[in-house]
């Protein structure tokens, strides 16, 4: 594949502000578990009381207090968060879809197309001229044998008359079967597999 200039800029950006922005998704984690934890913490207190009758009111109380700071952190996290994700998309240098989709449609497609496309197409077209050709040179071919053939058939069909049981017939120079074909099965198989019929190789030519 040829090298993509502008989707490998994008992709060292993506990197990049993907790493930034899992900072940020860590550090929410990291502040949604402090805040679990300490809710956990408060839990066991109050199972504690119930199981021991231990007043734990200024524990709770405590705990409450960080409980509240642990929500406004995680709340702070997720706000920066939520920002950092919009940046990362709307950063001014920030390579766009849309820009990778021109990029791709225009000069970049054409490239490919002149360098790699046009020479496959230009051998597809010779063996077409090829393959079109040869079929006719078969036909040719069998018109110069066509009346000898037809003449030695009436010959040989007259002759039989006179052998019964015992007929024989010419057979043609050229049969159908004889004749390469390209069928719609074949061609499905390339289209849909990316593999060759049965019987013919990869050729250098054509491997990358």
């Amino acid at each position: 594949m040829r090298i993509w200039d502008l989707k490998e800029k994008f992709d060292r950006q993506d990197e990049q502000y993907n790493a930034v922005v899992s900072r940020y998704e860590a550090a929410v984690v990291a502040a949604g578990t402090q805040l679990q934890d300490l809710k956990a913490l408060k839990d066991a207190l109050i199972r504690d009381e119930l199981r021991t009758g231990t007043d734990r009111s200024k524990e709770k109380a405590k705990l409450a207090v960080q409980i509240e700071v642990a929500k406004k952190a995680l709340a702070d996290a997720e706000h920066e968060r939520t920002h950092a994700y919009e940046y990362s998309r709307t950063a001014g240098d920030r390579i766009s879809v849309r820009q990778l989709v021109l990029d791709w449609s225009g000069d970049y497609r054409s490239a490919v197309r002149a360098a790699e496309l046009q020479p496959i197409i230009n051998r597809l077209i010779e063996a077409r001229t090829a393959y079109y050709n040869a079929l006719l040179d078969v036909k040719e071919l069998e018109s110069d044998y066509e009346p000898a053939f037809r003449q030695l058939r009436d010959m040989a069909y007259n002759d039989n008359r006179n052998h019964p049981g015992d007929h024989r017939m010419p057979q043609p120079v050229i049969q159908n079967s004889d004749i390469p074909q390209i069928t719609d099965e074949d061609l499905m198989m390339i289209d849909n597999y990316r593999k060759l019929p049965n019987g013919i190789k990869r050729t250098a030519g054509g491997a990358k």
